[in-house]
Order: structure tokens, then C-alpha cells, then sequence
């Protein structure tokens, strides 16, 4: 067994014995343990590794590198192509135990369970994370390590604060509080306990330091948690019931951390994530609403969740995901779901609808909560999940636009596009290596790609998979038997373009494959409706194709089929050649 300790000076031992690495194989081991079971290609451990100043010839460098590296940890270095990985079932990594006991702390049903396995991850930790690991590429992670432990020891002071052992926590309350004084949940946690042991000057105290530091350095006050906390002590209130109460029968408050894992290699969002941060740094006096849209398989999902974990410290009371699949998850078990995260014990979640939002408005009252809904299919399934107050986030994706949202609800809206042909070629890149995509042919790769993550993804993984493979073969592979040859997959793009296709009324559906006849991708309302069309019918049956983001308008009365979606629109308009009876008739019941 090989056993790797990341949680401190980064140290190896092989059946227990300790094992002697250089700084290059410590950095090469660790780059591998943090995604143990997965394999990192060649390129990425280069960029990790040396990022912009690479050695001469940094390939056999690395290949060097781990044959040195496994004739000391043994077999449980594999080769993978295009690059390598540890195998799950022969290595022990610290850090893989101590997020498993932070997900049975967040499942616990009672306070006392939940800080004995808190107190149980914490003690995985021996010191700062990836001691002794300088690769440049490892810098994210090392943030990452330090945010979550910081996290496991603000829900174990809460579960603490929960069981009444205020007096037990303030020691080392205090001394966090000073290594992280801009911490406003720390720094609450520690008012609250210095007012339940008697101690109201000092809680107040630490609140007005804490606004003093926040004043000079970032210019702004404490967040509303810690001013209501601020008031109460100063009213005297009973100090058991200094935080809000939780009545008998009443849910103790949780954070969930619910978000999915971000997907790998990803890349050529940059100017969407910035859109995002900047739409919720905007002071807003209502409850705000971010809209991520576009076509199925176009990397709303993927865009999201990489953006909520880069702002997920701006929620520390929680972050909550709730997958809709359109309109297959109903909006009453969707706020089941998300009562679940937010603590409440299935027996006690109400029966309605009604009652299921009002409690979940009650719950996210006062807190910091970002909530994401995936794949959104009706206007119902938003508006039951807009928070009662500024300072949670709700963000959704769907397929549709939801233009009737903004009647309800303050709503930014941010619709995704394809990527640029540079960034699907560096997407390709980053699976199947850079010296596959010096091949000629990979131009055409990257054209029948047409700027699709999930089609890219796809596309480069089925590539991976035949390390011997030209790209001109694998090219007229795709010309040939076009979006089957991907569709063993079942989050396949046909499969995202049937599931919107399937939204639509009769009328455009038709027109839609009709579309997809057309020689040209582009084409205006003229071309849309045909001879003896009605042009007020046919502008209709558009506007619910852009809602569906299978029509994209450029221009006044100007539209246009993205590369992946006509391909699409082709097979549908195949099944609308009829005999020139049927054609007659089906076009008579479309025109007015």
C-alpha cells in the first residue's frame, strides 16, 4: 500500500516505511495524489511542473521523473495515455480521509456526531498543506487545502456553540480569530461565545475591531449576521438565544456544500466567469437572479459550477445544487431536496409546495447561500427558489430563456456561446496531447467540433481512447457517420438536442427541420417562411427556436443555425420528406 500524507509536509511510505523523494518526484507525486484515480496527461504535468520556463525536451524529462518515482512507490504509478495516474485501490491519500469524514460530519443526525467526526478530519491535519511541494501548478490547490480546512473549523466551532461549550472554544476561537481576522463567521462564532460565557464587552469588542479592520482595508462594514448578532448583545437579550432560536421541532440550521466537482480540462470561459463575478458584485436593493442559457451540450453546467467554486467563499453558510432535468423533477421534490441540505430531517418537511418555499425562504432569511438549479425547464422551478434577501445568490441554467422571469424578479442574464475554434483546439490539446493536434487534419477536427465542449470533450476522448489513430482517419470518421459515432455516451449533444427539440410545439418543430434543408446557415425571414407563408406566423415559430437556443438571431430579420445544431436540423428536416401529398398538406396547417 502506498500512502501519501498532503495535510502537512507532504511525506510518502510504501507498506509503512518511509520513502526519500526529490523535490521534482514530491512535486510529481502530489500533482498525481489530488486527483488520484485520474489520469493527467503529459502536457498538463509539464505546465504544473515548470509552468512557462520548461526545461529542454520536458516530455523525456518527465517520463525520467516516473521511472525514477516508481522504482521507489512501485506499480501503483500507471501509465496512462496520454499521460498517468495513481491507481484508487493501491494508494491512501490524507486528504481522501478527511473529506470522507467532512461529508459523514455534514450527514450526521445530531450536533454531538457531527463534531466528533469534524474533530476526527481536523486531526488528518499536521501542519500547512503540500509542505515542501514548490511546483508553481500546485498553488490553486494549496488555497483550496487551506479553505477547507478553514471551513471544517467553522462547522466544528458551530456544532461546539451548538452543544454548549462556549467556554471550551474561546481560547481557540481567539487565536484563529487573529491568524484570520478578516474572517466574518469566525469572528461571529467568537462574539457568540464570549456573550454565552458572560463576557458581553469583550463580544463587543471583537465586533468593533472587527469592523475597524474591515473599514481600513476593505472599506466596507460587517456583513448583516454579525451586525443583527451586534444588536442583540447590545439589547442584553438571553444568551442562549443569541443566535436566532431554533424552536422544538424546528431544523438546526446546516451548510451544505453541494456542489459537483468542476469538469476536467476546462478551458475558454474566461470573459463569462468575469461576467459573472462582476454581476454579483453590483449592490443591488432586491433579490437578483443569474440566468445562464444556451443549446444543450454547450457547457452551461460546466461554466457554472467552476464559477460557484470560485465565489463559494462568499456563501459560508452554504452552497446548495439541485439538478431539475427540465421539467422531470417537480418543484415541489426540488425543494425537498434543497430542505434536505439545509438540515431538515425528511419526516419534518412540509407536504405542499407552498409550505415547502416558505420554510426554505425562512431558512435562507439572513444567510449567505448561493443556490444553483441546473437545467431549469419551468418558470415555477425559479420563482419557488428565489432567496427573500440580497445576500444569497440564486443562479440557474436552463435551454430556455425565461424572458417572463424578469416580470417577477431583477434578473442577469448571461447566454453562452461556443467556444472559438482556438480554444476547442486547445480543449483537444489538453486530452489528446499536443503533438496529435500538429497533424494536419486537426483543423477539421476542430471545424466539426464547432466549438462544443460536451461535442469536443467527446470527440477527444473517443481520439484518447485510439492512441494510433490519424486525425485525418478519425476526421472522415466524423464526416461520415457524424454525431453516432458519439453516441454511446448518454450526455451525448444529440441527446441534450433531442431532449429541446422534444419542448417544442408541432409548428416549430417543422420548422426547424425545414431549417435544417436550407443550404446555408444562414438565412433571413424571407428564406424561414417560403412561398405563401404568413411572415407574423413564421416570426413566432423563431422566437420560440432562439428561446429553445436552437435558432440564433444576428440581425434585423436575420438568423442563423450554429455548425452542431444544423447537423441536428438536417437529420429532422431527412424525416419531413414526405410524398408531395403530405408535404402539401403539412404545409397548409402551418400558414395563416
Amino acid at each position: 500500500m502506498l500512502e501519501i500524507s498532503l495535510l502537512g509536509p507532504t511525506e510518502v511510505r510504501v507498506s509503512g516505511v518511509s520513502v526519500s523523494l526529490s523535490p521534482l518526484e514530491r512535486n510529481l507525486l502530489a500533482a498525481l495524489a489530488l486527483v488520484k484515480g485520474t489520469v493527467v496527461s503529459t502536457e498538463r504535468i509539464i505546465d504544473c511542473l515548470w509552468d512557462d520556463r520548461p526545461p529542454a525536451s520536458p516530455r523525456s524529462r518527465v517520463q525520467g521523473l516516473v521511472s525514477s518515482l516508481r522504482r521507489k512507490v512501485g506499480e501503483a504509478l500507471e501509465t496512462r495515455h496520454p499521460g498517468y495516474l495513481l491507481a484508487v485501490e493501491e494508494v491512501r491519500v490524507d486528504l481522501d480521509e478527511c473529506e470522507d469524514l467532512a461529508r459523514r460530519a455534514r450527514q450526521a443526525a445530531t450536533p454531538d456526531a457531527r463534531a466528533a467526526c469534524l474533530r476526527q478530519a481536523l486531526r488528518q491535519w499536521r501542519g500547512a498543506p503540500l509542505d515542501g511541494v514548490t511546483a508553481p501548478g500546485i498553488e490553486f490547490d494549496r488555497v483550496r487545502l487551506t479553505e477547507l480546512r478553514l471551513g471544517l473549523l467553522e462547522e466544528r466551532f458551530d456544532a461546539d456553540l451548538e452543544l454548549g461549550r462556549h467556554a471550551e472554544v474561546v481560547a481557540e476561537l481567539t487565536a484563529t480569530v487573529s491568524a484570520h481576522p478578516l474572517r466574518e463567521r469566525l469572528a461571529g462564532q467568537l462574539m457568540l461565545a464570549l456573550y454565552r460565557g458572560n463576557r458581553q464587552a469583550d463580544a463587543l469588542k471583537a465586533y468593533h475591531s472587527l469592523r475597524e479592520r474591515l473599514a481600513d482595508e476593505l472599506g466596507s462594514d460587517p456583513c448583516a449576521d454579525l451586525r443583527n448578532l451586534h444588536a442583540t448583545i447590545l439589547r442584553g437579550e438571553p444568551r442562549r438565544t443569541a443566535e436566532p432560536a431554533v424552536e422544538a421541532g424546528e431544523p438546526s440550521p446546516r451548510h451544505p456544500a453541494q456542489l459537483p466537482g468542476s469538469v476536467g480540462h476546462f478551458t475558454g470561459r474566461d470573459s463569462e466567469l468575469a461576467a459573472l463575478t462582476r454581476a454579483i458584485s453590483r449592490p443591488v436593493d432586491e433579490p437578483r437572479v443569474l440566468m445562464v442559457s444556451g443549446a444543450g451540450g454547450i457547457g452551461k453546467t460546466a461554466l457554472v459550477v467552476r464559477w460557484a467554486h470560485s465565489v463559494a467563499d462568499r456563501y459560508p453558510d452554504g452552497q446548495i445544487f439541485v439538478r431539475l432535468h427540465g421539467e422531470r423533477v417537480s418543484t415541489r421534490d426540488a425543494l425537498g431536496s434543497a430542505l434536505g441540505g439545509l438540515g431538515v430531517p425528511q419526516p419534518d418537511i412540509p407536504s405542499t409546495v407552498d409550505e415547502r418555499a416558505s420554510l426554505y425562504r425562512t431558512l435562507l432569511s439572513g444567510r449567505r447561500v448561493l443556490v444553483v438549479l441546473d437545467d431549469a425547464g419551468a418558470l415555477d422551478q425559479l420563482l419557488a427558489f428565489v432567496p427573500p434577501t440580497t445576500v444569497s445568490q440564486l443562479v440557474a441554467t436552463s435551454r430556455r430563456r425565461f424572458l417572463a422571469l424578469a416580470a417577477h424578479h431583477a434578473v442577469q442574464a448571461l447566454r453562452v456561446e461556443p467556444m472559438t475554434p482556438q480554444a476547442t483546439a486547445d480543449l483537444l490539446t489538453r486530452i489528446v496531447g499536443a503533438d496529435r493536434m500538429r497533424e494536419s487534419a486537426a483543423e477539421r477536427v476542430v471545424h466539426w467540433c464547432g466549438g462544443w465542449p460536451l461535442t469536443t470533450r467527446l470527440a477527444g476522448t473517443k481520439l484518447a481512447a485510439r492512441p494510433w489513430q490519424s486525425l485525418s482517419s478519425f476526421a472522415d470518421e466524423l464526416d461520415e457517420h457524424g454525431d453516432r459515432l458519439l453516441d454511446d455516451d448518454p450526455r451525448s449533444v444529440r441527446a441534450a438536442l433531442v431532449s429541446a427539440h422534444k419542448t417544442l410545439s408541432p409548428a416549430a418543430a417543422y420548422l426547424f427541420g425545414r431549417l435544417g434543408l436550407n443550404p446555408s446557415p444562414s438565412l433571413s425571414l424571407d428564406d424561414a417562411g417560403g412561398a405563401g407563408s404568413s411572415l407574423r406566423r413564421v416570426r413566432r415559430l423563431l422566437d420560440e427556436l432562439i428561446s429553445a437556443h436552437l435558432v440564433v438571431e444576428t440581425g434585423p430579420d436575420r438568423f442563423r443555425l450554429y455548425d452542431v445544431v444544423r447537423r441536428f436540423a438536417r437529420q429532422c428536416g431527412a424525416e419531413l420528406l414526405l410524398t408531395d401529398s403530405d408535404v402539401e398538406r403539412v404545409a397548409d396547417s402551418y400558414r395563416i
